[in-house]
């Protein structure tokens, strides 16, 4: 697995979401949206999901 690509990053910081209190998640994609736009929101919010099926699937 290639450490140092785009895809890897993404799957990395859903993953640093899902380890953040839940109160703090919302805010935290919040000021992803007001950086990065919406759109990048959306995406880092449907990697969270994946990431949280997976964790899930794992245990």
């Amino acid at each position: 697995m290639k450490t140092q690509t785009e895809q890897h990053r993404h799957e990395c910081e859903a993953r640093y979401v899902l380890n953040l209190p839940f109160a703090d998640r919302k805010p935290y994609l919040e000021g992803i949206g007001r950086r990065r736009g919406e759109v990048a929101k959306a995406a880092l919010e449907s990697e969270v999901r994946k990431q949280y099926k997976l964790r899930k699937e794992a245990a």
